[in-house]
């Protein structure tokens, strides 16, 4: 993940957002709307700072952000793309195909965001060029890896290598931590933890020099202040929301469910709490708030 832009943003806002739909799912009426009122207030601020190195771009590039965060908007699933098979063969060369094996691989052109697990009390957001998850959806377990395309045109072998580790290691520890405590929140310490047992593995593990590591971390840089930006919720529901729309497709790579815990998961995560449309509502107020910032910095050219 890459630290950027300074974020005002209190303590409860951030705890709630970074335990994401399933601590909101368990908060009470009073709490859930204490919570809605401060991620509300929070995601403008987002906007607003998200807004200021997009003034360096080029009209056009400005506009092909926009276009495309509108189409996110309109159709979240359309935010994901399957792999092809020619480009999963070579990504299964890498890590070795049995492990990439019921993995639902996908790309994306937009970098998520969140409140950083390192620098939370400096309010700094991480932004991510690769997102793995894995969704309880109709009593399955699905596995999935999204990773961007512009990383997967631009990154060498070993880059590719090390991103596709961290992620697979880290799926590796999440799921033992599920199995071991079952499907609870994560705490910032917990976080920390695996993310960085699972950089020096990954590291390890794929060969990556420093300076190759260095060059992986500029062209994070690079993407991230070109590429659409998503709040994390946003591209999780909207994840989520693939799954729905491709299930004739994607069905057979689920795992089936076997415990209470997963049962008590899905009910958590599902529609009947309203935080899918809540992420519907707070990507609107995101969207709407980057774009006023931007139809202030473009006025003179009138861009709208």
């Amino acid at each position: 993940m890459l630290h950027a832009y300074l974020i005002p943003m209190d303590e409860d806002t951030q705890s709630a957002e970074t335990n994401g739909a399933i601590e909101a799912a368990e908060l009470t009426k009073a709490e859930r709307e204490q919570f809605e009122q401060h991620y509300r207030h929070w995601i403008t601020l987002v906007a607003s700072d998200i807004a200021l190195p997009m003034r360096n771009a080029e009209r056009a590039a400005i506009e092909a952000v926009i276009n495309r965060c509108e189409q996110y908007q309109n159709d979240p699933p359309s935010m994901y793309t399957v792999i092809p098979d020619d480009l999963r063969a070579r990504l299964e060369q890498l890590v070795g195909s049995d492990r990439l094996q019921g993995i639902l691989l996908l790309s994306a052109d937009m970098v998520a965001f969140a409140p950083s697990i390192y620098m939370q009390h400096q309010n700094i957001l991480d932004y991510a060029i690769a997102m793995n998850r894995r969704f309880f959806f109709r009593i399955y377990w699905f596995p999935i890896i999204g990773i961007n395309q512009s990383f997967i045109e631009q990154a060498d072998e070993r880059m590719l290598h090390f991103v596709l580790e961290h992620e697979l290691i880290q799926s590796e520890m999440y799921t033992e931590h599920v199995a071991a405590h079952g499907c609870r929140p994560f705490s910032f310490d917990e976080k920390r933890a695996i993310d960085g047992q699972a950089l020096h593995l990954a590291v390890e593990r794929s060969g990556i020099t420093q300076d190759e590591h260095i060059r992986e971390r500029e062209l994070m840089h690079e993407i991230s202040m070109s590429a659409p930006p998503v709040p994390k919720t946003f591209a999780e529901t909207s994840l989520y929301e693939y799954l729905d729309r491709h299930w004739e497709e994607i069905k057979d790579l689920g795992v089936k469910g076997e415990t209470e815990s997963e049962a008590e998961f899905e009910a958590m995560v599902s529609q009947e709490h309203g935080w899918i449309d809540f992420s519907h509502e707070i990507y609107r107020l995101f969207l709407a708030r980057l774009k006023e910032k931007l139809d202030v910095t473009y006025h003179e050219y009138g861009y709208v």
